[in-house]
């Protein structure tokens, strides 16, 4: 009785790692295994196997107020991951590092008597004025005033009068322009 050797080929496609006889491969490339076959007879197993790997891309992000990524809007800071499986058919996991800056809303309100410098510029009525700019961490900003601008009061009074003419507790006897400074009901200086 003549016995054979059994010489058994197979070829395999994983991910990340194949078990075979007790061995876990993570290359690819073609291996064997030898062994004594039932009969007694020297053996040998081929295995043409190839590996795929997993993607685990990672990326660092800066956005301002929101970023997206694979389709969901993220607003604060932190790490993120995606899971999928790739083109090669195995399980993947991208991971993002993301940090979220805001816009600066600065709202201020603001009384003042005849004019404001805000920004460089002078308002000279009241109302609400925005100023937008760029803030420190590279993102849209806008800063608010609600301004209430106040008016000093400026009479002015013709009078005619015999020897004398008292007037804010002082009396003029001669002819002529006089002032009389002070801070009117709203706060700002009047004549």
């Amino acid at each position: 009785t003549v016995n054979y050797g059994t010489h058994n080929a197979s070829t395999q496609t994983a991910c990340e790692t194949y078990s075979w006889h007790g061995t876990d491969y993570t290359t690819s490339g073609t291996y064997t295994y030898a062994y004594t076959n039932g009969d007694g007879c020297p053996s040998v197993d081929t295995l043409h196997l190839t590996v795929n790997y997993g993607t685990h891309n990672a990326s660092t992000q800066t956005a301002c107020e929101t970023y997206n990524w694979h389709g969901t809007a993220y607003t604060t800071s932190g790490t993120y991951t995606y899971a999928y499986t790739n083109g090669s058919g195995c399980p993947s996991v991208d991971t993002l590092h993301l940090t979220v800056n805001y816009g600066t809303h600065n709202a201020v309100s603001q009384t003042s008597c005849e004019t404001y410098s805000w920004h460089g510029t002078a308002y000279t009525t009241s109302g609400t004025y925005t100023f937008a700019y760029t803030n420190g961490s590279g993102c849209p900003s806008v800063d608010t005033l609600k301004l209430t601008i106040n008016y000093g009061t400026h009479n002015v009074v013709n009078e005619t009068s015999c020897e004398t003419y008292s007037w804010h507790g002082t009396a003029y006897t001669t002819s002529g322009t006089f002032t009389y400074a002070y801070t009117n009901a709203s706060g700002c200086p009047s004549v």
